[in-house]
């Protein structure tokens, strides 16, 4: 990495090399390119205009590519007398400014509060509007064609409660000159890549070409789509830049009825997805017994733990506080733990069993939620042949795992636009929490292109749930979701146990379709959000309001709450019918905390149907710990002791 180096001591430079090593090498950046590289980065040299102009699009040309990039009012093309070497000349890389940076949930607050971003932006993207909230709208769907992405760490993780940091992304939108390089996929003549300037914390997108230019007036084209996907991803992740006839005709060719064989893959079996997610986790094939731990129901049990609140908060006589894992019977931790073996643990317990991120990880989750219907031999009510297709529970939004099943989600989007059907999808992250880089939105082109900040799921949009009508909220109510606490003690034979007391979380605006980056009116974790209010709500005063709102219509809470329950017993059902890496193992040291994020809707039939959110590993317990002191002792006794009375919890096994 130091081969351009000279003996000058030139020690900024060498720096430079060293901590961007990484971004050199990922971006195949040429090595006769660094050090002019780092030159103009240090100075903000900008000099792309000695080289490129800017030409208006004429609609009457026979310019290639004439698919793509409809919206782009100009092109770029190399002056005259400029000729671009990519093997030997070493000015041939090129910094573009940004014009707009921004997170999703910003960008409407953005176009109406920084002073002349809202003009810049509607130009660079030819929207004209008489009305500014009209023309926001309109850019708000077209920056699809426009948007880039880079993430950096997550400014909503707290390092002191959470295990890791999560990385979040950040849009952006390049200058005129960057804006205006249209697409080709076979003739590409230059590379763009956004890099990370260390020194000046900058982020720059650099154009360089990728093969020699010496024709005047040549235009320059980028791929938009760089992947080593299949031919049929890779022309579904170009259609945002396609005029929506051609993307809508493309789609229409692909039905289930056409193309059956892009819809037979059943991947709830895959074993490379599940085995990618679990490659370095090591296990015995056959049950190794631990000791009988219930035998002496005065023993004390030593605890490690790396939770604060369990430190607080666990005061029951029978557990003992210890500063390392090796002294410890319980060994209590956030950190994932990897090695299950017998032989490692011996006869400790632990909060974790081999496997269980195929219910945490929200893509294994919807994976494995796909084995209920042949578990129940069952099928919904649903006449949806998608769905059916699918193989998705009741219980389960349908979701698509986008890294897989792109072309099935856009078919399938396709065709609920077609039958003018609800089309509004909430796409997920795989693995954060918090609702960290969670959007909703009924645009395809958006949904098509989020993956690009890194793996996601699209789940359909809960659009009919039941809301809850609260003080000092007008309308028809507001969105609410559910948390239960459920403890595992075994998972063959299966020992499920759920928590009395559930956590009610609460929108602060009424329900509405209107605006899907509102964010208090669509999402209700509120308690990591400054200035947010945060609606506290005991489970005795929901049922109380629930009864009264809906009991009469829908059925009491108790009828409600059965059908949540029977809904945990048959995921469970779903998660452990197969063996490793398909299903959690079987280990006689793991015992398991989650918490279950759920949400009620109203079917086509008007009766309330649990839909399952998300299952969380180490979730945030301090509310639990402020109204109920005794809540970890409750939870060891469940998990440790095997005591079930008088610990405020139900037995849902069976």
């Amino acid at each position: 990495m130091t081969d351009n180096v000279t003996d000058d001591g030139d020690s900024d430079y060498k720096q430079f090399l060293q901590t961007h090593q990484l971004q050199l090498v990922f971006n195949n950046i040429p090595k006769h390119l660094y050090r002019r590289l780092y030159e103009k980065m240090k100075n903000e040299i900008f000099d792309s205009g000695a080289y490129f102009q800017l030409c208006p699009v004429d609609d009457d040309d026979d310019e290639l590519e004439k698919a793509y990039n409809p919206e782009r009012r100009f092109y770029v093309s190399t002056l005259q007398n400029v000729v671009l070497d990519p093997e030997k000349d070493e000015n041939a890389i090129f910094l573009i400014d940004h014009a707009w940076t921004y997170r999703i949930k910003d960008a409407r607050n953005d176009l109406h509060t920084i002073p002349k971003l809202y003009e810049r932006m509607a130009s660079l993207m030819n929207v004209n509007s008489d009305v500014k909230e009209d023309g926001i709208e309109l850019i708000l769907q077209r920056m699809w064609k426009f948007n880039q992405t880079y993430t950096l760490t997550s400014t909503q993780i707290d390092p002191h409660i959470d295990v890791e940091a999560a990385q979040e992304p950040y849009w952006y939108v390049m200058d005129e000159f960057g804006s205006s390089i249209r697409h080709s996929s076979t003739n590409a003549n230059v590379y763009c890549a956004s890099f990370f300037f260390e020194p000046t914390q900058t982020m720059f997108t650099l154009l360089y070409p990728i093969s020699r230019i010496e024709q005047p007036y040549t235009e320059i084209f980028r791929n938009y789509v760089y992947d080593n996907s299949s031919s049929l991803d890779r022309n579904i992740k170009l259609l945002p830049w396609n005029r929506v006839h051609f993307r809508k005709a493309v789609l229409r060719s692909l039905t289930i009825e056409n193309c059956p064989e892009i819809f037979e893959k059943k991947r709830s079996k895959d074993v490379e997805i599940f085995e990618e997610c679990h490659k370095n986790d090591l296990y015995d094939k056959t049950l190794v017994p631990t000791g009988n731990t219930n035998s002496d129901f005065n023993r004390v049990f030593k605890v490690y733990t790396d939770h604060d609140l369990i430190k607080q908060h666990l005061t029951d006589p029978h557990y003992q506080l210890v500063d390392s894992p090796d002294q410890a019977d319980i060994v209590f931790i956030k950190k994932v733990i990897q090695d299950f073996r017998h032989e490692t643990l011996r006869s400790q317990l632990i909060n974790q069993f081999p496997f269980e991120n195929i219910l945490t990880n929200k893509e294994l989750l919807a994976l494995v939620s796909r084995r209920w219907k042949a578990l129940y031999s069952a099928s919904t009510t649903n006449e949806d042949p998608y769905i059916d297709s699918h193989g998705s529970p009741p219980w389960l939004p349908p979701t698509f795992i986008l890294t897989y099943e792109l072309p099935q989600f856009a078919v399938y989007f396709q065709y609920r636009e077609d039958q003018q059907i609800d089309n509004t999808w909430i796409v997920k992250p795989i693995n954060l929490t918090r609702s960290i880089d969670v959007s909703v939105s009924n645009l395809f082109d958006m949904i098509i292109r989020l993956p690009e900040s890194g793996s996601k799921i699209a789940c359909k949009y809960v659009s009919t749930p039941v809301l809850l009508q609260v003080p000092d909220v007008e309308g028809n109510g507001v969105k609410f979701d559910i948390r239960y606490v459920l403890l595992v003690r075994s998972v063959h034979p299966l020992k499920l146990y759920v928590q009395k007391v559930f956590w009610l979380r609460f929108a602060n605006k009424p329900f509405s379709l209107k605006t899907f980056d509102d964010y208090e009116t669509h999402f209700t974790v509120m308690n990591y959000r400054v200035d947010a209010q945060l609606r506290q709500m005991d489970c005795d005063t929901f049922v109380s309001l629930y009864n009264e709102q809906h009991g009469q219509k829908s059925g009491n809470w108790s009828v409600i709450e059965k059908r949540i329950f029977q809904m945990f017993r048959e995921l469970f059902h779903c998660a452990t019918s197969e063996e490793p890496p398909l299903g959690i193992s079987s280990c006689s040291s793991s015992r398991a905390l989650y918490a279950a994020d759920l949400i009620l809707e109203f079917d086509n039939n008007h009766e309330i149907q649990p839909k399952l959110l998300e299952v969380n590993y180490s979730p945030d317990c301090h509310r639990a710990c402020t109204y109920y002191p005794n809540f970890y002792n409750q939870i060891f006794n469940v998990l440790f002791r095997d005591l079930i009375d008088g610990q405020n919890v139900l037995d849902i096994s069976v």
